[in-house]
């Protein structure tokens, strides 16, 4: 494990990229969509230079060749290689582009850099995929995040039972609509002290310094039942979203509901 390195696999508009980098880290970043490419192109300039960013502008599938990658067009953090994710962001209203872009597997991303200290994985419908192919390399990164999925406490239960197979026995659930009222702890747990402000593009801190405590893979379950029950009624799909009795709720609750990843840490680690 390089413990200087971290993969941002869907780097969107780079805000994580440029955390990390200036956390003092060396960064893999992957990106489908062309257009975000070209402005990490841009403003990553020096860091490309050095070396201390390696950008692939590659969508990750289970396979090499090209793919369909669905653009869309009023959240550019909803692009996806998955038909049903597509459909989905078409019922929020909102419109997709269909576009080809190459592709190439996780595992090849993997066998051209050591295994990184942190891996933050985003990519809209394929965070499983990543998952599956840590399994096939002895050592893992000691500290992971992956977006929760939101649809049913199944698709919790496969996303926590494979980390628990790959070695991870501690998780934290965080809010990501909460990112805006997270600081950096100052002495810094990870890296270097940065006074970053973090926003709804990111993915906010990460291992030790990622908010809330360390729960174990029951505590964990516990929790974000009652919060996909919450995401049911409150949610941006819930069937009381935005209306007095989500008001109420929330005001209630002091706690926007939001969409939420989990980081894990690797056991004995």
């Amino acid at each position: 494990m390089n413990s200087s390195l971290i993969i941002d696999v869907g780097m969107h508009t780079g805000r994580d990229t440029e955390f990390y980098l200036q956390k003092g880290f060396d960064v893999v970043a992957i990106e489908a969509n062309p257009e975000l490419v070209k402005h990490a192109q841009s403003h990553f300039r020096d860091a490309l230079s050095n070396k201390k960013l390696i950008l692939y502008d590659i969508a990750i599938a289970d396979y090499e060749g090209e793919i369909d990658f669905y653009v869309n067009k009023q959240h550019d953090d909803w692009g996806t290689i998955s038909k049903e994710f597509a459909l989905r962001n078409e019922r929020f209203g909102t419109n997709n582009a269909l576009i080809h872009v190459k592709c190439t597997t996780f595992q090849n991303i993997l066998k051209q850099h050591e295994i990184p200290y942190y891996l933050k994985i985003d990519i809209e419908g394929a965070d499983i995929m990543c998952l599956k192919t840590l399994g096939d390399f002895n050592e893992k990164p000691k500290y992971l995040s992956i977006e929760a999925g939101l649809n049913s406490f199944e698709e919790t239960f496969t996303e926590l039972s494979l980390l628990w197979n790959l070695g991870y026995k501690e998780f934290k659930i965080v809010n990501q609509a909460l990112n805006s009222r997270v600081r950096c702890p100052n002495p810094p747990l990870e890296g270097v002290f940065v006074d970053f402000h973090f926003d709804g593009t990111c993915s906010g801190p990460f291992g030790e310094e990622a908010p809330g405590k360390w729960m174990s893979v029951e505590q964990t379950f516990l929790k974000y039942r009652r919060l996909l029950a919450e995401q049911k009624y409150f949610g941006a799909d819930g069937k009381l979203y935005r209306t007095l009795f989500h008001r109420i709720y929330e005001v209630l609750k002091r706690e926007q509901v939001g969409w939420y990843d989990f980081h894990a840490k690797l056991a004995n680690s």
